[in-house]
């Protein structure tokens, strides 16, 4: 994957409008560079390239939509997108946490506040962008856990505050969801992790478990298809039926937890 240099504090707006005009002007006044794609295609070239260190998609002229969100969170390493839409619906804004956004942004935000937030994302990207290189040469691999026992995690590398998987020196971006998942699987490997743990750990705030599960599953689809785009990966994230999934080294032994009985009915 190529990154430029100025990676990080480049805003990729996708299906500009007036609205997002006004917003580029403000951004670029705060020291930030601006890129329009011209459709989808060119959305996917871009983040393919390491072109962007934030993606704006702008719902309100209607030339994209939340489907290319989805594409675009399908490539190996994606930016954070961030959605301005007009007046959006629960049902909208739900399909948009499912499918990874990291921010929903409504005209009722009002401009300031938009802009305000969209530089909070763009400054956590530049870190991410100006040590991306490096990383992909000299990423160590396998370290020694703190209890001093041997290491189970050759050829992988966590950094939770840049977002960033390295698997077999290959950097993978994460959204901040998946980063909360493979942290949960990382902590319990070679263990399995239930799908109701999973589910709380991504989506703390959701108390209906069932709904949350939904939620759930594209997420760890991606998150998967983040580690099979690896060629030669020795990690993969095995799901085992109505249990739940284990961060599995291939051809190693996991540890699953034997089906418990059905308990007697309580009397009284």
């Amino acid at each position: 994957m190529i990154h430029y240099e100025d990676a990080g504090e480049t805003l990729l707006i996708v299906g500009a409008g007036e609205t997002s005009d006004r917003i580029a002007k403000q951004i670029t006044e705060r020291g930030y560079r601006i890129a329009l794609a011209s459709g989808a295609r060119d959305a996917v070239s871009r983040v393919s390239n390491g072109e962007a260190g934030v993606v704006l998609l702008d719902l309100i002229t209607g030339q994209t939509s939340l489907e290319l969100a989805d594409t675009l969170m399908g490539l190996p390493s994606c930016p954070p997108i961030v959605v301005l839409d007009r007046d959006p619906t629960v049902e909208r804004v739900v399909a948009a946490l499912r499918i990874g956004v990291v921010d929903y942004l409504s005209l009722s935000d009002g401009e300031g506040e938009i802009v305000d937030r969209l530089t909070t994302h763009l400054t956590k990207a530049q870190v991410v962008a100006r040590t991306a290189p490096a990383r992909q040469e000299s990423a160590p691999r396998g370290k020694e856990p703190s209890n001093g026992a041997p290491s189970r995690l050759t050829g992988l590398e966590l950094n939770t505050a840049r977002r960033m998987l390295i698997i077999e020196d290959v950097p993978i971006l994460l959204s901040s969801i998946e980063l909360s998942l493979i942290e949960l699987l990382i902590r319990r490997a070679p263990s399995l992790v239930t799908y109701e743990e999973m589910a709380r750990v991504a989506f703390p705030t959701t108390t209906n478990v069932e709904h949350a599960l939904r939620l759930l599953r594209p997420h760890i689809a991606r998150l998967r298809r983040k580690f099979e785009s690896v060629h030669n990966t020795r990690w993969r994230i095995a799901n085992f039926r109505g249990q739940g999934y284990v961060l599995q080294r291939i051809g190693a032994p996991v540890n699953i937890p034997a089906a418990r009985p059905p308990q007697p009915a309580r009397e009284g």
